[in-house]
């Protein structure tokens, strides 16, 4: 059994801040993510709780670690019991909300009718970048 250690985000706050993790001039995100992946096996991705991520974006983070680098994906909020607003549903994703006449999808009307419509295509997003074939 192996148990990796990570971080909640390259970008956490507390490491940018503090000054005693990232090397001078590590000041991008993207040249956060490279440093941090070559010290830790793991990162969660809080930020896929909000809204999911881009297609672009988790090519991005792929390319910029080493291989057998793992993302630790947190759930889409609505998928697990939150209200959402479809704002924050993927513009091609929003055509396949259902539509409530409410300003947020909660949870106890309608997470199986997003499921069946949006999750599929949420988990076709990410394991295409994030679990690649090989």
């Amino acid at each position: 059994m192996s148990i990796l250690v990570g971080t909640a985000s390259w970008t956490d706050k507390t490491l940018v801040e503090s000054g005693a993790f990232y090397p001078p001039g590590c000041n991008s995100a993207e040249a956060r993510l490279r440093y941090y992946a070559s010290v830790f096996p793991l990162v969660e991705v809080d930020s896929s709780y909000y809204a999911m991520p881009s297609a672009t974006n988790s090519a991005l983070w792929v390319e910029r670690t080493p291989p057998g680098f793992v993302f630790d994906v947190k759930a889409f909020r609505l998928f697990t019991g939150h209200q959402t607003e479809p704002r924050f549903f993927p513009k091609d994703l929003q055509a396949a909300l259902p539509s409530t006449g409410k300003k947020n999808l909660y949870t106890r009307t309608s997470r199986k009718r997003c499921w069946m419509n949006c999750g599929p295509a949420f988990l076709r997003r990410c394991s295409r970048y994030m679990w690649p074939a090989s």
